[in-house]
């Protein structure tokens, strides 16, 4: 394996260079490595926090061409259009830092059936008592309202399609959990209870019916728009109620290229390896309509300056939802055009029998359409509506990356997810759940085994121990046995020397007695697996730093 590409963390070049140098700060931290009088890793690797370094309080609200987007990422290829390109917001232990796009929480620390069940929620929903609707939704299938409750809270509502209670709304507000534990910034949604008669106009409030001038908005304004959502039999609405997020709303992010008015926004989000994750969880959860439409960034404040965060939002058309009917047959089979399989038809005259026409499905009013079986499920073979362009990045270390976040997704997390759904159809929630745990299991089996899967290496009494993901997950059998090669590591000039080779046949590997002994030396550590998979064979590169007396993990290269 060569050695690792990443001359310096991306973090450090912005903190020593700044806005001014952020090209040049982003070519030197991903160059080839080669002899420098700077060294590869400093006191304070690896990175936990991904900083935002400028202010950016200069950024202003755009609007994405949502039409353009739409045919640039069908027929197009936007984004860097160099292949393999590894992702360039890794630590040098080859993990996400905290910051504005993410959040490590599962896989970091267990998480509690009471933690998913709370999720990103600050309360408990809107607050009882007069709800005064502020802005109205006319176009679509149902409607959708932003209000202000009786304690001044913004909330923005959505409705379930007449005949399927509970579809729409439970699937965004269990996603949402699911998506929050992942480590994504979401919205607070909450199930609750609409009651049409504590409904009040706000006196600034306008509406445009279909073909007409805008307006002020009227009573008979919010009948008729309720008249297209389902009702319950006491005369309320259930609805997903969505809390405003915190600060400026800006509009969207792309999947592709930067913001250009946002200074800390420098790496191309295709290669941004969150957004490339994102995809083996939107296969994950059939987020089929993963696109620029359905994020969000706000200007928020920190440290003293202005800085974007950025969201995932609407869930509704996830699961077997496609958030106003149930989930078409087609949908994460394949992209919403497809030249090829067009083709197809027209040669064999309208024989060609697509295979997603075959597969049987289950169908309930209360969580839509899904697949009936999963076990022969091939997440690699998943497609959302439209290309996304960080999706069609991703590489083995990034699918990786997020199969181990859903391996430590348990059964009972998941479960607890679909309780907060709060469908009301026990059968339906079973469904639910069998469908999330097989899909999780299919992933695990497909991408935990793909690399070189050692994880969480730590040298500790005269021993490296580390652990195998694929083995630990009971997708791989343990290998035959592991070897190290031990070799000294000059971090000012990227030289090794060999020390010593050690095997062992599980995950403790005795360390040579020839190690340095001395505070501020480094040493790197390939180690590799014998009689398992073609890629355990592809050695992994560690990097330990002597401090205290004792060594400490500050990179890893897979």
């Amino acid at each position: 394996m060569a050695a690792p590409s990443r001359s310096r963390p991306l973090a450090r070049a912005w903190r020593a260079l700044g806005l001014g140098f952020a090209a040049a700060a982003l070519a030197a931290a991903w160059a080839p490595e080669a002899r420098t009088s700077s060294p590869r890793f400093y006191s304070d690797d690896p990175i936990a926090v991904e900083p935002n370094t400028q202010d950016a309080s200069g950024v202003q609200p755009w609007e994405i061409d949502l039409a353009y987007d739409l045919v640039s990422n069908l027929f197009g290829h936007p984004g860097d259009p160099a292949a393999g390109v590894r992702a360039q917001n890794v630590n040098t232990i080859d993990e996400v830092p905290d910051g504005s796009w993410f959040r490590n929480r599962l896989g970091r620390e267990p998480l509690s059936v009471d933690d998913i069940t709370r999720g990103p929620d600050l309360t408990q929903g809107p607050s009882a008592g007069t709800w005064t609707v502020i802005a109205a939704k006319t176009d679509g299938i149902t409607p959708g309202f932003t209000i202000r409750d009786a304690s001044g809270v913004v909330w923005f509502l959505k409705f379930d399609p007449p005949g399927y209670r509970g579809m729409a709304t439970g699937t965004e507000a269990a996603v949402t959990k699911l998506m929050w534990a992942l480590g994504y910034h979401v919205p607070e949604n909450h199930v609750a209870q609409l009651v049409p008669d504590r409904l009040t106009v706000d006196e600034k409030a306008t509406y445009q019916p279909l073909g007409r001038n805008r307006r002020a908005m009227k009573r008979s304004d919010i009948e008729d728009l309720l008249e297209r959502a389902e009702r319950d039999p006491d005369g309320t609405y259930r609805v997903i109620a969505s809390r405003a997020l915190e600060g400026r709303p800006l509009g969207g992010f792309r999947f592709h290229g930067t913001r250009p008015d946002d200074p800390n926004d420098v790496v191309p989000h295709e290669h941004r390896r969150e957004l490339r994750g994102l995809g083996v969880f939107a296969a994950w959860v059939n987020h089929v309509d993963a696109k620029a439409g359905n994020s969000l960034d706000t200007l928020v404040s920190g440290d003293g300056r202005a800085y974007v965060r950025h969201h995932l939002i609407d869930f509704g058309s996830t699961l077997g939802s496609a958030a106003v009917y149930p989930r078409p047959y087609w949908e994460g089979h394949q992209y919403l055009e497809e030249p090829a399989e067009t083709a197809k038809g027209i040669v064999a005259l309208g024989f060609y029998i697509k295979p997603w026409r075959t597969i049987p499905v289950v169908e309930r009013t209360s969580i839509g359409r899904l697949p009936a079986d999963h076990s022969a499920w091939d997440p690699g073979a998943w497609k959302p509506r439209v290309p996304n362009q960080a999706f069609l990045r991703a590489r083995a270390d990034d699918r990786f990356w997020a199969a181990r976040r859903l391996a430590a997704m348990s059964d009972d997390l998941i479960a607890a997810a679909v309780r907060a759904g709060r469908f009301g159809d026990e059968e339906g929630e079973s469904i639910l759940f069998t469908t999330l745990a097989a899909r999780r299991d299919a992933i695990l089996r497909a991408y935990l085994p793909a690399v070189n899967p050692i994880v969480d290496p730590a040298i500790e009494g005269g021993r490296l121990r580390f652990r195998n993901a694929a083995v630990d997950a009971r997708v791989a059998n343990a290998p035959a046995s592991y070897k190290a090669a031990w070799q000294r590591f000059d971090n000012a000039t990227g030289d090794v020397s060999p020390l010593q080779e050690t095997t062992a046949g599980g995950t403790e590997l005795p360390a040579p007695n020839t190690l340095p002994s001395s505070d501020g030396v480094y040493i790197r550590v390939d180690v590799s697996a014998d009689g398992g998979p073609d890629a355990w064979a592809e050695p992994v590169q560690l990097y330990f730093r002597r401090a205290g007396g004792g060594w400490k993990l500050v990179g890893l290269y897979r």
